[in-house]
């Protein structure tokens, strides 16, 4: 197949405005990001595939997909199974070992074995395999130990006991209402299965529970009680991880909604501080799926326009999810390889269309060719590098920037339904390296098909205007730059946590083992569950110094949804911030919901 990218070698269709700029980013070559203590950009965390090196389908273009797109593996049912073939009788260890013998000669035999074979991946099973009610965990545990030492030629690294399991709860009782003993049985087989893992599989990780509906603010938190704070007081003393499913849409259950954004950044935030509360430690997520999604999906035509949606959902959540790679071990965008098994699904699919997320589909005469969702790693193909420092001040544009020797990339995205007009300011002389820049914009036009362009041999901009969900990345052709600054970045953590907010009652966070300094950035990360006509600018003082609560977050306004149940970033000067504890106290006019988390963020600069 070939593989064509439109080129385009004009300078002048870079739209540069005259008017007034909403956004300015600040991009310093010169300064090397630490979050955490990661810097480098990890391919293997971000540019992945939902599908591994046992796909037949994805040999059809593997050097492109593999060796020049640099895409990585994910995950796949592979999981052990145990309720595979009776849903009444749990298989014995023995028969566990001849499975997994026969399954080792699967992968062996795949044809991308040999060549692609990573420990990278995640392995799960659907819930009707994996577990049953009123059986013997302790037995199920058993065979899935058996299993997994024998079934693989390359161990995994991860292992998710069931994938999006607390939705399928209804599955095993007759009403709604004994859902809530089906989720605590299914907690207690993670946490039997994870104990036993661990202790004889060492190299492999276990964690839960691939939240399919993370609407945790639903029922003044009533959602986050019963699924996951219930399955981390069950099982999350012995899980790995924590895996969660973050699709714009309607996943399976609850609103129509966008999380990309602010709300996903609460849902993740509110994980982080219930195990900071739980266990001093922030336990690090797994985003085992992401994208977008909606009913009445399958069974359709190929629809461009659907997977220019899917694109901008991709991007909106990768560039968040960039943000966290202190904390989170891997993340999957929901693009499957060929999903040739969808072809013979009758039931969904009786005309014989395409999976709706896959990279290669078939045409009505059988051969397959890409969809538009492989945009998404041409987009991305050879970002990498240490990361530097980056900065907007709007927060509906996204920023990350890389650099690695002889290239920056500079990555923006736009959050907003409207245009967004963007000033360019590259710090301490970062302009005079750039010998020539190739921009890379991928974007819906206005049918909703999506368009991937290039602009070669430009000079450096220092305007650029983005459509409504477009993706931009400037790719950099640079001289040898030597780092001369570095800035650390760090969240700092309270034991308190969802609190109910009364009017004009102050409610106070201790803020635990803070690193500051004397020059940096700070902000307090301040997650909001409210009805939509309650206030979302309280009074908020840290260490006595009062705050300037913004009026604009990260995404839309989330008027779709019940109520608002977001992130705002909230910058301080980093002098209010102390080295060790901090206290910031919160008080709002009104009375109503809850503040769900808040977290300090501060960002030490230093000279190297």
């Amino acid at each position: 197949m070939n593989i064509k990218i439109k080129i385009i070698s004009i300078s002048l269709l870079i739209s540069i405005t005259s008017f007034s700029q909403n956004a300015k980013v600040s991009i310093d070559f010169t300064t090397q990001k630490y979050i955490g203590s990661e810097s480098e950009l990890k391919r293997e965390k971000y540019f992945n595939i939902h599908s591994s090196f046992s796909n037949w389908g994805l040999a059809f273009e593997a050097d492109y997909l593999f060796d020049q797109l640099d895409i990585k593996f994910g995950r796949t049912f592979g999981g052990p199974a145990p309720f595979r073939k009776s849903k009444t009788e749990i298989p014995s260890p023995s028969v566990a070992k001849t499975n997994g013998a026969n399954t080792v000669k699967h992968w062996k035999n795949a044809p991308l074995f040999n060549k692609y074979k990573t420990n990278d991946l995640i392995i799960t099973d659907h819930p009707r395999s994996a577990f049953q009610l009123n059986t013997d965990y302790d037995k199920i545990a058993a065979y899935n130990v058996e299993y997994i030492k024998n079934a693989f030629p390359v161990m995994p690294k991860y292992y998710e006991v069931m994938n999006e399991p607390f939705v399928h709860a209804k599955d095993y009782v007759k009403t709604w209402a004994e859902t809530g003993g089906v989720i605590l049985e299914m907690s207690k087989l993670h946490k039997v299965v994870a104990d036993k893992i661990h202790a004889e599989i060492p190299d492999i990780m276990v964690g839960g529970y691939s939240s399919a509906w993370p609407e945790v603010d639903r029922k003044d938190f009533d959602h986050w009680n019963t699924r996951m704070k219930l399955f981390m007081d069950t099982a999350g003393e012995s899980m790995k991880f924590f895996a969660t499913h973050l699709y714009d849409g309607r996943n399976v259950a609850g609103d129509f909604n966008y999380r990309s954004g602010s709300n996903s950044e609460a849902i993740l935030d509110l994980i982080e501080s219930y195990s900071y509360k739980k266990w001093g430690v922030v336990k690090p997520h797994l985003i085992s799926e992401y994208g977008y999604t909606s009913k009445g999906l399958l069974g359709k035509p190929y629809s461009p326009e659907l997977s220019g949606t899917c694109l901008t959902s991709y991007n909106n959540i990768l560039m968040s999810l960039l943000d966290k790679p202190d904390r989170l071990l891997k993340s999957i965008p929901f693009i499957v390889g060929d999903g040739n098994w969808f072809y013979q699904d009758k039931k969904n699919n009786p005309d014989g269309h395409p999976y709706p997320w896959v990279i290669l589909r078939k045409n009505k005469d059988g051969v397959k060719k890409f969809t538009d969702l492989k945009k998404f790693y041409e987009l991305w193909k050879n970002v990498s590098g240490k990361r530097i420092d980056i900065t907007s001040n709007n927060p509906d544009i996204q920023v990350n920037a890389f650099l690695k020797p002889e290239k920056a990339y500079v990555a923006l995205n736009n959050l907003h339904d409207k245009e967004q007009s963007i000033a360019l300011d590259f710090l301490n002389k970062s302009a005079d390296h750039i010998k020539n820049i190739t921009l890379r914009r991928l974007y819906t036009n206005t049918s909703g098909i999506p368009k991937l362009i290039y602009f070669t041999d430009l000079s450096v901009m220092k305007n650029i205007d983005l459509k409504p969900g477009e993706t931009v990345i400037l790719e950099c052709d640079i001289d040898t730059i030597q780092f001369s600054n570095s800035i650390i970045e760090n969240n700092s953590y309270s034991k308190t946590y969802l609190q109910k907010i009364e009017a004009n009652k102050t409610i106070s966070f201790d803020i635990d083992n803070v690193e500051t300094a004397k020059k940096g950035r700070a902000f307090i990360k301040m997650g909001i569950g409210r009805a939509h006509e309650l206030s979302k600018s309280p009074k908020i003082t840290i260490n006595g110094h009062i705050a300037k609560i913004p009026s604009n977050w990260a995404g839309y306004d989330q008027a779709s949804r019940d109520q608002f149940f977001g992130v705002i970033n909230i910058p301080i000067d980093i002098e209010y911030t102390s080295s060790g504890t901090n206290k910031i106290e919160v008080t709002f006019p009104d009375t109503g919901g809850h503040v769900s988390s808040v977290i300090l963020n501060v960002e030490r600069m230093s000279k190297n």
